[in-house]
């Protein structure tokens, strides 16, 4: 598995499928582990880490969002305490979640040394936002909805690592499973977080991290100009300028299935 960067206190990881990441936050007290994931030999390598970093500190394992891409590792952490949005447990998807990842280890002929099992949460995040104290770190908590129905975004104040799960991504144009309202809801609480905030470093669930302020503030005013062409062509018939979409955007293939799909939850939520 890629380290994509490391400091003292930080490592973030990439995944080979879909430049996934992980991000494991550590200090003299705690670990806090985010979205491990995907294929068994990167699941090991970041237990590898855990194992090095971990030794006597109490050791949380947070999930941003509920698709199973980024909770496939959690049966090799089930023991740690868990932390995710009261509407990741609310959640009533759990089944196909779970049958998603053994669908993708069936196809691939992958085997797991661990259940495959929806997590269990033990610090359900309710509020928006909520603080809580872990180790010696303050963390922020914000419901992020609208890429789906249980996001979270995670901001560590002590250090300035804003973690955003799969929103502002430099390698992705909104993926949209939910609602576009909301979607545009969890941009301008993001926009806030940036503006006000001393964020040090952003970490999207897809691609690079950025610590460039003006780096984060051009990926929201993608992020809109997206939405803004796409509500655009389908309220009024207008051409959508593909070309220029995928000059920004790599893997035109795949992307288009989601740029379908987001299309399908636009002409839902107008009618």
């Amino acid at each position: 598995m890629k380290i994509q960067y490391k400091s003292e206190g930080l490592i973030i990881l990439e995944s080979s499928l879909f430049r996934t990441t992980s991000t494991l936050i550590y200090n003299q007290d705690y670990i806090l582990l985010i979205d491990p994931n995907w294929l068994p030999i990167e699941i090991d390598f970041i237990a590898d880490l855990v194992e090095k970093y971990g030794k006597n500190k109490v050791k949380h394992l947070l999930f941003t969002h509920s698709d199973y891409d980024h909770i496939i590792g959690y049966g090799k952490f089930k023991t740690f305490k868990t932390i995710a949005s009261q509407n990741f447990i609310d959640n009533s998807d759990k089944a196909s979640i779970i049958k998603q990842i053994n669908d993708f280890d069936d196809e691939n002929y992958i085997k797991r040394d661990y259940e495959i099992v929806y997590p269990n949460i033990e610090l359900p995040i309710a509020l928006d936002p909520q603080h809580l104290q872990i180790g010696n770190d303050e963390y922020h908590f914000y419901q992020s909805k609208g890429h789906n129905k249980d996001g979270m975004i995670t901001f560590n104040k002590s250090q300035g690592i804003l973690i955003v799960g799969d929103y502002l991504s430099n390698i992705e144009f909104p993926y949209i499973y939910e609602s576009f309202k909301k979607y545009k809801n969890t941009l301008v609480k993001l926009g806030h977080i940036i503006e006000t905030e001393k964020v040090n470093i952003l970490i999207p669930g897809h691609g690079h991290f950025t610590t460039d302020k003006d780096e984060m503030k051009l990926r929201i005013k993608e992020s809109y100009r997206y939405i803004e062409d796409l509500e655009s062509h389908v309220k009024n018939n207008m051409p959508f300028d593909f070309e220029k979409l995928f000059e920004r955007y790599q893997f035109p293939g795949i992307m288009m299935k989601f740029h379908e799909a987001n299309m399908k939850v636009l002409r839902k939520e107008m009618l």
